[in-house]
């Protein structure tokens, strides 16, 4: 079962967001807590979360909201968060005070879209690594 959190637009949201996903997925997955390579990529699922819902929050408008899912599938753990939020998307890149949120997003990730609409934009990531470590992917 996914993990849903309707978040308020306040910068605390990203903290409650970054906790909420790392209890989620440590829940989804128990060996992440002392396998090396799971405990690396929760590491990378909590930061990924915190930096769409910052973007969210500073870039966006209300309603703020991150779905969460785990995946096992033959060979590969994988996440995927959705963050939503009612503001239109900014491709200007013009902040001088941030920018490389998004950046570190798409390095970690395995896949990044986002969607814009009437209704607001949404920004779907997916990270994944191969499981159990060392299998061919």
């Amino acid at each position: 079962m996914p993990l849903d959190l309707d978040l308020d637009h306040t910068p605390e949201s990203a903290t409650r967001a970054r906790r909420a996903v790392r209890s989620f997925v440590e829940g989804e997955w128990p060996d992440s807590r002392s396998d090396e390579v799971l405990r690396d990529l929760v590491d990378d699922i909590e930061l990924v979360a915190a930096e769409l819902v910052a973007n969210s929050i500073r870039h966006g408008a209300t309603p703020v909201s991150l779905h969460v899912a785990t995946a096992s599938d033959d060979g590969c753990r994988s996440v995927t968060l959705v963050a939503r939020d009612g503001g239109e998307w900014d491709e200007s890149g013009s902040d001088p005070n941030g920018g490389r949120g998004l950046l570190l997003v798409r390095e970690l990730s395995a896949r990044l879209d986002v969607e814009r609409g009437g209704l607001g934009t949404t920004v779907r990531v997916r990270l994944e690594r191969a499981w159990p470590p060392g299998l061919p992917r």
